[in-house]
Order: structure tokens, then sequence, then C-alpha cells
């Protein structure tokens, strides 16, 4: 009870101080725009709502790339008056038409780098609005705009650097212990269990798509602290790396698998005290290292382990190859092969976890970029909303002279940006919504029955903080996160905040409305063009994870492992986080892809320049029928793609007969053997041909079970 009540007082201690800093980053910014006599404060003061963050990095990170898309939306509205000054209707078109590209930017790029696009968009319908009523104020619009923007971002900065800075940094340090201590955890409990125990249940699953957080911690910690960008290269090796050692250990399990469902008792009984032998090897004197430091016995324990391992594993084979047929032979150097992958991985994991400690160490392989699912059609789809809205607010604006018809379009611009890539739009926009009402009803009460009765910056501040606070603890809670920013965005909009206030009713009603107008418009574009029903969700899971297998026949071999694993792992995440329904029945489709992409991918690494030229083309010939086969899985194609692989075993066993030193050639059959055993389980098969709907799949399929 002590703890969980230090813990509650520690998160309330941290939410309170995040409540308190954004609250004086707001007055600041107020502060600083009333001295420097901006012509919109409430411009600063929406910056801060939305730039604000617990941690300084996150909020330098966001802030960079806010001024970034600041000043090229500013740029870009100068251009477009300069040309369409004269056709209000040609203008707008264009300006809707940038937008659609920078919300698409904003889908396809996510995380921080969204808001620049966004920001690009947002920018030109602020400046853009107004300046087509009145052209020859557009680059006094620009400058006060960007100036603003630039106010609140500055404060914010300062405020969240200053006061009770929490950095990105112990924060970083602290998950890459966790997912380095689980992973040693996780793979001594596979390893004390058959090899056919698989990676299934939802708490693994888990593990292995979480390490894609460590991406964006990265990419933010680097703005606040120089040590992290110093080891920037080393984190992005590090979640690379575990990735391929994690699919790679579920490849061995579903080999065991298959093993044993194929009767081979003699060979799996020959890997088991391997694979044991493993699990004893992630220990230093019983205990699984934590830090950078105590990996590094580990990293030496492990590099004398490997030779002993190769030796038992040449022992175990020459015992076998007296008592077994070949194939069983065969299975045992497949599995044999992937422990000793397995280990090379986790030996590659573990030097480059251990030399994060040293800042001028330089890794000697080159970090490949993490790679997220973000589908060409997903992106267009968003611009495409953004268009469609901003077209129907500016057709009413142009047809009614409607006076508050920019608010509303610039609030429908936000919203389609905001929300173009959360888990769950709708409700986003519903919350964003129901935070405006709310703030709409706050904004009343200030404007007619406080403020008028304040005089003076101190008694601002004093009438703003119960308003602000307020908003900013709806904020702080997950499930009214929505809700308590659209309240704060709401009271700086509506409120009259410049040197000379004004308190107007019908002014505030009005604007009001125009936001309440403009988040609905989004919210109609969300449900119209968005997966929506569960129907819809499957198809496109099916679909892309199905693309994603069959793309690694042809995707250009540079980084193919770490794009092919992360796409595919943020495709799972994607479906955690935005289909909870679908886990059971998606998620084992996703690890078979991930199974089956991963042999192609080893397959395709080996070097076959030395092989003839025949060989080669017969090779490429097998790979494109495979790719049509995974294109449409049905039960003759699969056949097909299987006679060609088995064709090409036999050739390359004979040209191994006639080069048996040859280690790449004896790799290379290792891998291709494997992909015949994955493609040719019927429950992989199965598990995969559920990714296609029901009418297409052939009779053999649909009974694979």
């Amino acid at each position: 009870m002590n703890e969980a009540l230090r813990t509650w007082l520690q998160q309330e201690a941290l939410r309170w101080s995040f409540i308190l800093k954004t609250f004086l980053a707001a007055l600041l910014a107020l502060f600083v725009s009333f001295r420097l006599q901006l012509a919109l404060p409430s411009t600063a003061l929406v910056t801060v709502f939305i730039v604000a963050q617990p941690q300084s990095g996150l909020v330098i990170a966001k802030g960079f790339y806010r001024i970034l898309g600041t000043t090229v939306g500013s740029l870009v509205t100068v251009v477009l008056i300069a040309l369409f000054a004269q056709n209000q209707l040609l203008f707008l078109s264009s300006l809707c038409l940038w937008v659609g590209f920078c919300v698409a930017g904003a889908a396809w790029f996510r995380d921080f780098q969204a808001y620049a696009f966004m920001l690009a968009g947002y920018t030109a319908c602020l400046i853009g609005f107004p300046a087509v009523l009145q052209p020859q104020t557009t680059f006094h619009l620009a400058v006060d705009r960007v100036s603003e923007i630039y106010v609140g971002i500055l404060c914010t900065a300062v405020v969240g650097d200053v006061l009770w800075p929490q950095r990105l940094g112990p924060q970083l340090v602290q998950q890459l212990r966790r997912q380095y201590r689980e992973l040693l955890s996780f793979l001594q409990q596979a390893v004390s269990h058959p090899l056919d125990h698989s990676i299934s249940d939802h708490d693994p699953i888990n593990f292995v798509i979480r390490i894609l957080e460590l991406e964006s911690l990265r990419a933010s910690a680097i703005f606040e602290d120089p040590q992290s960008r110093l080891r920037s290269d080393r984190l992005r090796l590090f979640s690379a790396d575990f990735m391929r050692l994690t699919t790679t250990l579920h490849a061995l399990q579903q080999m065991g698998r298959r093993m044993r469902k194929l009767g081979m008792q003699a060979s799996l009984t020959a890997l088991r005290p391997l694979v044991e032998s493993l699990g004893r090897e992630l220990s230093i004197q019983g205990h699984i290292p934590e830090t950078a430091a105590q990996a590094r016995p580990l990293l030496r324990q492990l590099d004398s382990f490997r030779p002993w391992l190769q030796q038992r594993i040449d022992d175990s084979r020459n015992k076998l190859k007296t008592q077994v047929a070949i194939e069983q032979l065969q299975a045992y150097d497949g599995a044999s092969e992937l422990l000793l992958q397995m280990v090379n991985e986790l030996y590659d994991l573990t030097a480059t976890y251990a030399s994060l400690p040293d800042r001028r160490h330089r890794p000697q392989r080159r970090a490949p970029d993490m790679a997220f699912f973000t589908p060409l059609s997903e992106a267009l789809t968003a611009g495409l909303r953004a268009v469609l809205a901003l077209l129907t607010l500016n057709m009413f604006w142009i047809y009614t002279a409607w006076p508050q018809g920019a608010l509303a379009a610039s609030i429908a611009c936000v919203a389609c940006a905001l929300f173009a890539m959360v888990p769950q739009p709708q409700q986003a926009v519903r919350q964003m919504a129901g935070g405006f009402a709310l703030g709409l009803v706050g904004s009343f009460i200030l404007n007619l029955l406080v403020l008028p009765k304040m005089d003076g910056f101190a008694l601002l501040a004093m009438a703003l903080l119960p308003f602000i606070a307020f908003g900013l603890w709806l904020a702080t809670r997950p499930s009214t996160f929505g809700v308590g920013i659209a309240f704060c965005l709401m009271l700086a909009n509506a409120l009259p905040l410049h040197n000379t206030m004004r308190f107007d009713g019908i002014a505030l009603l009005n604007n009001g409305l125009a936001q309440l107008l403009g988040v609905s418009i989004a919210g109609i574009a969300f449900s119209l063009l968005q997966r929506g029903q569960l129907k819809q969700q499957r198809r496109y899971y099916r679909q892309h994870l199905a693309r994603q297998l069959a793309q690694t026949c042809h995707t250009p071999l540079k980084f193919l492992p770490h794009r092919f694993d992360g796409r595919t792992r943020d495709l799972m995440r994607q479906v955690l986080t935005r289909s909870p329904r679908l886990v059971d029945e998606l998620l084992p489709c996703a690890l078979s892809v991930l199974e089956l992409g991963d042999a192609i991918v080893e397959w395709r690494l080996e070097d076959t320049q030395a092989l003839p030229a025949v060989l080669r083309r017969q090779q490429q010939q097998a790979l494109r029928q495979l790719e049509s086969a995974l294109r449409r899985p049905q039960a003759n194609s699969r056949q097909q793609a299987l006679v060609q692989l088995r064709e090409l075993e036999n050739v390359l066993d004979q040209h191994f007969l006639q080069h048996p030193d040859n280690s790449g050639l004896r790799r290379l059959l290792h891998a291709l053997r494997r992909l015949q055993a994955t493609l040719a389980d019927e429950h992989w098969f199965a598990t995969f041909a559920a990714l296609e709907e029901p009418s297409t799949l052939a009779q053999g399929a649909a009974h694979a079970t």
C-alpha cells in the first residue's frame, strides 16, 4: 500500500508540475506578445498549448518542426497571394491543394516530423484566409503569425528547460535497460521450453513490438542531449538487432514445431542440449545483466561460447548422420544454423549495448533507418479528406459571405491534420468537439462575467488560472486528453486577448460556433473517408500483410531485413492500437508473415555471384513464381512454387557435391530448405491464407487446418 501510494504521489507531482509549467509558459507568451504589441497574442497562447510536453526534449523536437513548418507555410502563402490575389476562387483552390499536400505529408511521416507538414498547411490558412480579403496586408500578416508562433515555442521551451526539467535521457536509458533485460529473460524462458513453444501469447507480442517505442524516444532525445546524439547510430543498431533476434527465435521455434509434427525425434533430441546450453550462457553468476557495464562480461562469455557451440553442433551431426535419414539430418542442419544465427545476433546486440557508455565508439556496421508502415494510399486519403473539408467550408464561406468562414476552415484544417494517423480518429474528433463546447461555456463565463472586472496583467493571470488549470488537468489524463487540449484551444481563440480588449458576446458566440462547425465538417470527412467498419479494417490489414510478404521477393536488398521487420511490426502495432477486436485473428497471420519473410530475406541475401549463370536464372524464376504464389495464396500456386523450389534445391545440391567447401552455397541451401519447409507447412499456409477473403481461397486452402 505504501508503494502504491508513493507511486500515485509521484505521478500526481509530475502531473501538476506539468500543469504549472504550461500555465507559466502561457503567461510568459502572453506577456511577451503584449509587450511586443503583436496582432494576435492568442496565437502564441495556442502554440503553447499545442507544443507543451512533460519532457523538455519533446518540446524542443516538436518546436523545431513547428518553426520549420511555420516558416515554409508563410513563404508559400506569400507566393500564392502574389500569383492569385486577383482571383479569390483560384487562390482558395490552390490553398486547399497545398493543405491537402501538407496533410498527406503529415500522415506519411507521422511522429514529430509530421508537425512540420501540419504547420505548413495550418499557417497557410491562418495567413491566407485574412490576406485573400486584403492582399496588401499579406506580408504583415505573415510576419505577425510567424512572430507569434515563435514566441509561443520559445516560451514553452525556456520554461520547460528551466523549471523542474524532465529529461528524455534517463527515460531512454531506463527503456533500454528494460528492453535488454526482458529480452534475456524471454530468451531464457524460450529455450527452457520444447522447441515447438511459440511466441503467440499477447504479452510476448507486446514485448516484440514495444521496441518501436525506442525509436520515438531516440528521435526526440537527440534534440536535448548531446550524449544521445553521439549514441544515435548505436541506438538504431540496437533496435534493428533486437528485431532480427526475435524474428530468428520465432523461426527456430516454428522449425521445432514442424520437426515434432513430422516425428523427427532423433534430431530434436540432438538439438535439445544445444538449445539448453544457450540458456545457461545468458546470465552472469545467476543474474541477468541489466546495465551496459554488466553486459560486458556477458559479451566475453558469448564470444567464447560461439566456437564451443559450433564444435558441439558438428559433433552431434557426426553422430546423427549414421542414425537418421537425410531429411532428418537436413532438418537438424537447418535448425542448428538458425541457432548459430541467433547466438551471433545476440552477440551483435550485446556488443552494441555494451558500447553505449563509450562516447567515442563508432560502430563498424552502418545503422539502418527504422522503417515504419504508412502506405501511400493512406497518406493520399488523408490529404483528400482535408481538401474536401476545406473546399466545402470555402464554398459555404464564399456564397454566404460568412465572416467566420476563415476560422471554421482553419479549425477543419487543424483537425484533419492532427487526427490523420491517430488510432481512433472519430473518437478524437468527438473529444475535440466536446472540448470546444466545454471551452465555449468557459469563454462565456470569462468574457462576460470575470474579465470585465479585471484590470492589469496580474489580475488577468489570476482569472485565467482556474480555467487553464482545469483544461490542462483534463489533458494529463489519457481518457480526456483531447477534451482538455480542445478546451484550452477554445479559450485561447475565443477570448479577446489584445492590448485593448473588447468584450462582445455575439462575436464570442459566432467564433465558437465557427470552430464547432469546422470540427464537425472534419468529423464528417473522417466518417466518409475512414475504415470505420470492422470488415474494412480486416480487409485493409490482410491486404497489406500479404503485400509486405510478397514485396520481399523483389525489394532492393539494401537494408531489406530491417525494412521488412520494421514495417511488419509497425503493422502489428497498428492492429493492437486501432483494431483491438482483430488481435486474435490477425496477429498469428502477422507472425506467419514474419517467419516466411525472414526466410526469403535470408535466401536472397546469400551471394550467388559465384554460381553459374543458368543457376542464377533458375533462382530468379523460382523467386518470381514464389512472389506470384504469395500475392494470391491458393493451393495450386503454392504447389507450383514448391515444385520450382525443389527443382532449384536439387540442382544446387548437385553443385554443392562438387564444391563441398563452399560455405556460401551451404548457407544458401539451408535458407532454401527452410523456405520450402515453411511454405509446405499446412498449418502455416492455413494461417497465411486467412489473409485472403474466404471467397477467394482455393478449395484446398479452406480446409488446410
